[in-house]
């Protein structure tokens, strides 16, 4: 009757750990959301969304600008404020996750999916490491 999502997915941290006192362990997370009248398309979209906020992280550049701009109007004061952030994802390594939390509802005929991947913060480092040396590699190799 009402829209639905689950409050993991609301308040989706990044990293954390999870265990008992005396084990635990480091991960990194991402989540996805997806809504479709099909249930496999909405959960299509909620694994890619969720992959892709992994990829964003271990293997993405970012470029920013904002232009800020001030006009005096016949004595009255105007501004104007643009900014473009874009981001690039390279074709990247996503090993070892799994689903650690899943939820779906529906509402007004439609399906939403929700998920939450979880993966060792090691191996996330890891990734994050082949990466940027992947990226040294191909900077070497088109400057020679």
């Amino acid at each position: 009757e009402n829209y639905a999502e689950p409050k993991w997915y609301a308040n989706c941290a990044e990293s954390g750990t999870e265990g008992f006192f005396w084990w635990k362990e480091e991960y990194a997370f991402a989540c996805g959301g997806g809504q479709s009248k099909f249930f496999q398309g909405a959960e299509e979209q909620m694994y890619a969304i969720a992959m892709n906020n992994f990829a964003k992280r271990i293997n993405s550049t970012v470029n920013s600008n904002t232009k800020l701009q001030f006009k005096d109007n016949n004595g009255q004061e105007s501004r104007q404020t643009n900014t473009v952030i874009s981001y690039v994802v390279d074709n990247t390594t996503i090993r070892e996750h799994i689903a650690k939390e899943t939820g779906t509802f529906k509402y007004q005929g439609r399906m939403y999916t929700f998920v939450k991947l979880r993966m060792n913060k090691q191996i996330f480092d890891q990734l994050v490491q082949e990466a940027k040396n992947a990226k040294v590699v191909a900077n070497n190799n088109s400057s020679n």
